[in-house]
């Protein structure tokens, strides 16, 4: 029996089930028979099937709690596949009478950004409540019309703080080059000059930072002197991204000094995209910052400045002896960008170390040297017992497309690991040509287990930009694949490579085989959030997980804690200034394991990634969360409503900070939550 079958009740017991679902709204009694219809929305929501028009129903008919679910459901269902009727019941909820639902509604129809809910969210501009303004200004923000962005800059002057904050986020969506791009960095540059409106100035500075606005040079500079430490961080980032000027150059330079590691190492980036020699003496200074993250960020830096070579050569021997691993590996691949093969040997003698961490920074650098040194050592370090190491050389090896380098390519793409098989994909997306099809098509057809979704989508990425009949039968054999995303993906290639093609596979289910924890059955329904304490080798983390707003999420967490799943795990990135993400069995971000074998779907929330938030890695598909984690270091808006934020960090902030590459989760403690039944 398919999956949708077995959740959808038949026809003629509908009505049956929707009177019950209402009158749960209104009962008190039994703990189970409350709990039904957010039980039944739970398995739909999983499934991402509407169940032919219930939960429309209970959008519209049942309790408050139950409306404001079944919104939450509907706006995670796919879209252009679930089509108008699922954004013709959101937008009729946009008028219902709990603000919690409306509010839910508007969040729902921004998660589908069906330009069909432009009017709908006009005419709700001016709700009554801040609450569901500000989901409305969020959504229109996600939609590509002209009369939502007039919405968006006119909600910069609304009365609410917590509505102006979205409009000043809102705009970093937006294509920079549109025809009401200088209205649009004119109104955000207005709210960088007014002092008593420090919240919508980092957000601001945030959102001109992504546009690459050349006018808001004065606003950045000006931004490095700010109270806020978000700020500082927006306005190095801006700058960053901005031709060189002396005046933005001094304000990096003294930022260098900041009291706030973040902005330090953000400043450090910039001059390294400006390479000043002025700057050599202040970056030497912030080379023996406290933070590994600083000093590493000043490594990667110093590699930009060919210029001054002489002058940085001293910096980077005196990293190449750094306590952190880290730093002495970003130091030898600016060692190589600034000299090329005369430090070949030193790549080479680091490729041969015990620590994966060293091996990990030789495969990066040794992607910068000539083919005939890269090539050798990239080909040895691609069958590197440590898949992270193994992965970076793989990957290395687009840059250097020889002989040697395409068939060990090719090779990888045959590979018994899945992995590897990914970072052959994905390399071909870029270099492949005619040759790799065939190969590419027994990648498509032979990948089973983890992560073969994620493959076969690289795969039909790759097919289709080759082009070609051959490459055209691999997309028409993605249509039939099992996992429904990578069918989406095929059938969308097919129209745009090879417009008129007919797709004739059989439909396969939408949904795929699951288990769903449920509330009042696999977990306590109500109560205080649970807590959990990462402990690592720098100290201990403790979260509270959101479980009434993510609730798979976290039962996924808690299942493999309990398993002991994370016990030795590593942090296998860290990016200073974005994420620590460690949680892969594998070790170089590949993983994908869940309680259950199946991938989690996305359970996006209205609220914001914060400094400290615990959020779920993904690939291109939104519902493809797995074991892994990520916590941020500071505010992060470009993955609000993109990606699960599923806890929040309590205690152990320092611990956030010195985390780095290699480091280890020793064990996962849960504190104070009841055991599934």
């Amino acid at each position: 029996m398919r999956a949708s079958e077995s959740l959808r009740p038949p026809r003629l017991a509908l009505a049956v089930l929707l009177l019950f679902a209402g009158a749960c709204g209104s009962l008190r009694g039994t703990h189970r028979s409350a709990q039904f219809p957010v039980q039944t929305i739970a398995r739909y929501e999983d499934a991402r099937d509407d169940g032919d028009g219930l939960l429309e129903t209970l959008l519209a008919s049942g309790s408050e709690p139950t409306r404001e679910r079944a919104a939450f459901a509907l706006g995670r269902l796919p879209f252009p596949g679930s089509g108008a009727t699922v954004t013709a019941a959101l937008c009729s909820a946009l008028v219902d009478e709990s603000p919690r639902v409306r509010a839910a509604a508007a969040f729902a129809l921004g998660l589908r950004a069906d330009p069909g809910a432009a009017d709908a969210l006009l005419l709700r501009q001016s709700d009554a409540e801040s609450a569901v303004r500000a989901r409305v200004v969020e959504a229109a923000s996600r939609i590509d019309d002209g009369r939502l962005r007039a919405l968006v800059l006119n909600a910069l002057e609304d009365p609410s703080e917590v509505v102006r904050a979205e409009a000043a986020i809102g705009p970093h969506r937006w294509k920079p080059d549109a025809p009401d791009a200088d209205e649009v960095d004119e109104a955000l540059l207005d709210l960088t000059r007014e002092a008593t409106r420090a919240g919508e100035t980092w957000r601001a500075l945030f959102s001109l930072a992504r546009r690459k606005c050349e006018l808001a040079r004065g606003a950045f500079e000006a931004g490095l002197s700010c109270s806020d430490a978000r700020a500082r961080i927006f306005a190095a980032q801006g700058l960053k991204s901005l031709p060189h000027k002396r005046s933005s150059d001094d304000a990096l330079r003294a930022a260098l000094s900041d009291a706030d590691w973040r902005v330090v190492c953000e400043a450090a980036l910039a001059l390294g995209e400006h390479p000043d020699p002025e700057a050599v003496p202040e970056l030497s200074r912030a080379m023996e910052h406290a933070s590994a993250h600083v000093r590493r960020c000043v490594a990667e830096a110093l590699g930009h400045f060919a210029a001054s070579k002489d002058a940085v050569r001293p910096l980077l021997e005196r990293a190449r002896v750094d306590v952190s691993a880290n730093v002495r590996g970003a130091a030898l691949v600016s060692q190589v960008r600034l000299q090329g093969d005369e430090v070949a040997s030193e790549v080479e003698a680091l490729a041969d170390r015990e620590d994966p961490r060293l091996r990990a920074g030789a495969a990066t650098a040794a992607a910068l040297l000539p083919d005939g040194k890269a090539v050798p050592l990239l080909v040895r370090l691609s069958k590197d017992k440590i898949l992270r190491v193994a992965d970076i050389a793989a990957r290395g090896l687009k840059d250097h497309p020889t002989p040697e380098a395409r068939a060990r390519i090719a090779a990888l793409l045959e590979d018994g690991d899945n992995g590897l098989r990914l970072a052959a994909a994905e390399t071909l997306k870029e270099i492949g040509g005619p040759e790799d099809l065939e190969r590419l098509g027994r990648c498509l057809a032979t990948s089973r287990g983890d992560i073969s979704g994620e493959i076969a989508s690289n795969v039909l990425d790759a097919a289709a930009r080759i082009g070609g009949e051959t490459a055209r039968g691999i997309l028409e054999r993605g249509t039939s694949h099992s996992d429904p995303f990578v069918r989406r993906k095929a059938e969308a290639l097919l129209a745009k490579s090879f417009p008129g093609s007919r797709v004739t596979s059989a439909r396969l289910p939408e949904n795929r085989p699951s288990r769903v924890p449920l509330p009042g059955i696999d977990y306590p329904a109500g109560g205080p959030n649970p807590r959990v304490e990462i402990v690592t080798n720098r100290g201990s983390l403790v979260f509270e997980l959101l479980r009434d707003e993510t609730p798979v999420h976290v039962f996924n967490f808690l299942a493999l804690a309990r398993r002991g799943f994370y016990d030795g795990l590593t942090f296998h990135r860290v990016v200073p200034d974005f994420v620590i993400q460690g949680g892969d069995p594998r070790g170089d971000g590949n993983g994908g394991t869940t309680w259950r074998g199946v991938s989690l779907r996305g359970e996006f929330t209205p609220r914001k990634f914060s400094r400290g938030s615990l959020g779920m890695p993904r690939n291109d598909d939104p519902d493809s969360g797995g074991c892994q984690i990520f916590v941020t270091h500071r505010e992060t808006p470009h993955l609000d409503g993109r990606y699960t934020l599923f806890g929040e960090l309590r205690e152990g902030f320092d611990v956030l900070d010195a985390i780095e590459v290699g480091d280890t989760i020793r064990k996962v403690r849960i504190l104070g939550d009841v055991a599934p039944r």
